[in-house]
This record gives structure tokens, C-alpha cells and sequence, in this order.
């Protein structure tokens, strides 16, 4: 009984940090051409035994101060942003009773500017992402950084002293799961786990976790839109220039919309989706 209890004490809090524009016919192959909105969503989530988490920490006015000269004033072209100080990361959390000191950990799905802009906030935290993920950006600078979607400048200078990489070979925390495969066990106690989830960017990850409420699979860029994983409709051919595999994008994509049609009572919520977005926090939408 102990056990179970343990799985069932996250709260969970979900919100986004502004969005930038993207085009429907370019997330949805074959679909109308028209502007929607591309909601970084972030994940808060607290245990009385792990502490304050964040899942990934989305925009913040550090983007823009970082995109303002070439090379990286080309990310801000190619994908405006909208942002206000009160949606960071430090600001939401301030709304919910939190300070960013209190943060522990800060799980890092993958390196683009939308998941990582506001981690200078958090002077305490500790962060999380695979192996595979730092190696893929860790010395990008300039243009290669750019075509990796990384902008260096947003990492504190003490970043790789607090890091902390996952590495998906069998120890003491590695979990296999039927659909998903290898998972990092974070906490050895089976309340949240890390599964891998790449092609849209190198080593990127998701997360399982248990609540009160049920289970919550965070799929951050394995699909953009729920119509990606519940019906296998790939985004427009174009989106492979800024893929780092389309065969692995393939695969996890492939992976969601199995567990997707096998677990119909978890909660999946992809970075990007507005739709989403709604049903689990309404209130943070302006539309």
C-alpha cells in the first residue's frame, strides 16, 4: 500500500509560456494553409517526497534578447514569437504559491529554443535530459547550433556542472516497457518515468507519470497536434529539413499512437496543442 501511494502524490499543473505561429498545411500534411498558434506548453509538478519538477520551461524575454543578432535573429524570423513576462516559467510558478529557488529538478525534453529559453531563472535546479541530447548540441555554435533549433546563449554558464544525462542501458533505473521501451525510472520508485521519444530532435524525451486523477504521458515534440498520434497524419515532407531524423520521428510517433490506442485512459499532452492545451487549462488561453 505504501508503493501505491507513493505512485499517486504528483500534482500536476500545466501552462504554457506564450507561442509562435506556425502553418496548419505544415503540421498536417495536406491540410489548409493558415496561421495557428504553437502553445510551449511547460509541466509543474510537485511530490511530497521528490519536491518541485518542471517539465521543460518554454519561452521567455531571454529568447528575444538572444535572436537579436545573425545567426540566431534567423530563429525569430522563421518563427515569430509571442511572449509576455507574466507566462515564464518563474512567473507561473509565482502564480501557484512557488518561488524558482525552490525548484529541484528541471527535465529537459530536448535543446530547441521553445523548451529551454527560461532555465537561467532557476539558480538552484538541477537538470535532466539524455546523453544523446547533450552530444548533439553540447560545442554547436552559429549556424550549426541554428539548424539544431539551439541558441548557446540561453544556458547558464554553470549549466553542464548541474547536469545530470540519462543514459538508456540496463541499471538500477532502467524500466522496459512493452510499447515504449527502455524507461529511466528517475526516483527508483516508479512514480516518473523517462522514455526515449527522438527524431524530432536528437535524444528527446517524454514522461509517465501517476496522479490522483490518473496518468499523464508528456510526449513534448513526438507529435505536435493530437491528430498526429491519434490518427498517424504526418506533418508536410518540408519538416525534415529541421529534423534531426525522420525515421526515428517515424518510430515514436508510431510508439504514441500505440499507447494512445492501448492506455485510452491516459491524459497525452504534446508540447504544441492548443486543443490540448484547452482541455487541461482553459484558463491560461487567450484566443
Amino acid at each position: 500500500m505504501e508503493k501505491n501511494r507513493v505512485l499517486m502524490n504528483w500534482k500536476c499543473h500545466f501552462t504554457h509560456t506564450g507561442y509562435c505561429t506556425a502553418n496548419r498545411s505544415e503540421v498536417l500534411q495536406g491540410e489548409k494553409r493558415e496561421n495557428i498558434r504553437f502553445y510551449a506548453t511547460i509541466g509543474i509538478l510537485e511530490h511530497e517526497k521528490h519536491g518541485l519538477i518542471l517539465f521543460d520551461v518554454g519561452y521567455h524575454n531571454n529568447f528575444f534578447e538572444s535572436t537579436r543578432r545573425l545567426p540566431f535573429s534567423l530563429y525569430g524570423k522563421i518563427t515569430p514569437v509571442f511572449h509576455s513576462e507574466h507566462q515564464t516559467a518563474s512567473n507561473r510558478l509565482r502564480s501557484l504559491g512557488y518561488e524558482p529557488e525552490q525548484v529541484k529538478f528541471i527535465i529537459i525534453s530536448h535543446f530547441h529554443a521553445d523548451h529551454i529559453a527560461g532555465v537561467k531563472d532557476f539558480p538552484n535546479a538541477r537538470f535532466i535530459c539524455s546523453q544523446e541530447a547533450w552530444d548533439s548540441i553540447k560545442y554547436r555554435r552559429g549556424f550549426s547550433a541554428l539548424r539544431r533549433g539551439f541558441i548557446p546563449s540561453l544556458l547558464p554558464n554553470d549549466f553542464e556542472s548541474r547536469l545530470q544525462l540519462l543514459v538508456f542501458n540496463d541499471n538500477e533505473h532502467i524500466k522496459v516497457n512493452n510499447i515504449l521501451g527502455p524507461e529511466y525510472d528517475l526516483f527508483t520508485d516508479g512514480s516518473l518515468l523517462l522514455c526515449q521519444l527522438p527524431g524530432h530532435a536528437a535524444g528527446q524525451i517524454g514522461m509517465r507519470l501517476q496522479t490522483e486523477d490518473g496518468e499523464v504521458f508528456f510526449i513534448a515534440d513526438a507529435a505536435w497536434v493530437k491528430k498526429n498520434y491519434q490518427e498517424m497524419h504526418l506533418p508536410s515532407p518540408i519538416v525534415k529539413l529541421f529534423f534531426s531524423s525522420w525515421k526515428d520521428f517515424r518510430v515514436s510517433l508510431q510508439k504514441v499512437n500505440t499507447y494512445y490506442n492501448s492506455k485510452t485512459n491516459t491524459q497525452i499532452i504534446p508540447c504544441h496543442c492548443v486543443e490540448t492545451l484547452l482541455q487541461i487549462n482553459p484558463d491560461s488561453v487567450e484566443i
